[in-house]
């Protein structure tokens, strides 16, 4: 495999803790790369065998984290290969060797891992060759304690008419009028710029949500909450979106509503348009819609209200911690 970014299980071997605000260079075969380890997923006890969520790791501590590189490795998974899956982090400055490493592969390549499953394949996620990954000037972080509140990706999915955007626009609007940094990404607006030169078959529906996706890691790393209206029909898209975002931040929100009610609604006139065949493939008339199975949060909008689903919406902010009270 080719990337930039793994996930390992390191042995920390150093009397100084992991610091991650700082480079390391990562011997690989022949080859050395700067890089920084961007996430500890967890601490192994040792005893139990139990995870453990900690801040750093310490002498003779294992854990499993997330590593980006400068330059991209060639690499295999540790149990498909060892001599292409070990690597050990060296200190920069003293030139002593801090950790070794055993890659379990791709940070965003499909794997179990116990009961969870990891992120978004490698293969589908796209990299610009000759590109080196310099990780983020101002970590969000540090955002997040300017802006008084946690980022967060609210994901609307639906069908049109259902209520998305309106429900959407009234959140950000709250949220915004509190003090919250916020973002609003609707389909409407990518498609005007970003998207528009997308049609709606359904290999340019998973692109437009790939991009859309990405955009939002963007404005979450940027320390906002961001509010993403788009039908999404496909659950491998809403899937992938929700791999780019660190989990307990990423919130599934089915704005449910059956087809005639959509119908009834129409308000820009799209199933009209539809059914009389003037608009190909649109999702509940001629394309289909996959029903998210376990979303966060369902909406349906034919008995809640905007003011009574922005009230649900904010209390599970609230009761995750996103925002204060």
């Amino acid at each position: 495999q080719v990337d930039n970014e793994i996930t390992a299980m390191i042995c920390w071997m150093s009397d100084q803790p992991l610091d991650m605000n700082r480079h390391y260079i990562l011997m690989h075969t022949t080859r050395e790369v700067k890089a920084f380890v961007d996430e500890i997923l967890y601490r192994v006890d040792v005893d139990t065998l139990h995870r453990e969520d900690v801040e750093t790791l310490s002498l003779n501590d294992i854990g499993r984290v997330k590593i980006s590189t400068a330059q991209p490795l060639f690499f295999d998974p540790y149990r498909t290969n060892q001599e292409t899956g070990a690597f050990i982090l060296v200190d920069p400055f003293s030139h002593n060797t801090v950790a070794a490493g055993m890659i379990r592969g791709a940070a965003r390549s499909v794997e179990e891992v116990g009961d969870e499953v990891a992120t978004l394949s490698a293969e589908k996620r796209q990299f610009s060759p000759n590109v080196v990954w310099e990780g983020l000037n101002i970590q969000r972080e540090e955002r997040e304690a300017t802006n008084g509140h946690k980022a967060a990706v609210l994901w609307f999915t639906g069908l049109s008419g259902s209520g998305k955007t309106s429900i959407a626009r009234a959140l950000e609007r709250k949220l915004f009028e509190a003090g919250c940094s916020t973002m609003l990404v609707d389909g409407d607006y990518v498609r005007h710029g970003l998207c528009g030169d997308l049609g709606f078959s359904s290999k340019d529906r998973t692109e437009n949500i790939r991009r859309v996706a990405e955009v939002a890691r963007l404005f979450f790393e940027q320390g906002s909450i961001v509010l993403c209206t788009f039908v999404s029909p496909f659950a491998k898209d809403r899937k992938a979106a929700r791999a780019l975002i660190p989990e307990g931040r990423f919130v599934e929100v089915f704005v449910d509503v059956d087809l005639e009610t959509a119908r009834l609604r129409d308000p820009k006139g799209l199933y009209e348009k539809a059914e009389r065949g003037e608009i190909d493939g649109f999702t509940g008339v001629s394309a289909p819609y996959e029903r998210p199975q376990q979303p966060e949060i369902t909406l349906d909008t034919r008995t809640v209200s905007i003011d009574d689903a922005v009230d649900i919406l904010l209390r599970r902010l609230m009761e995750s911690n996103i925002i204060n009270a």
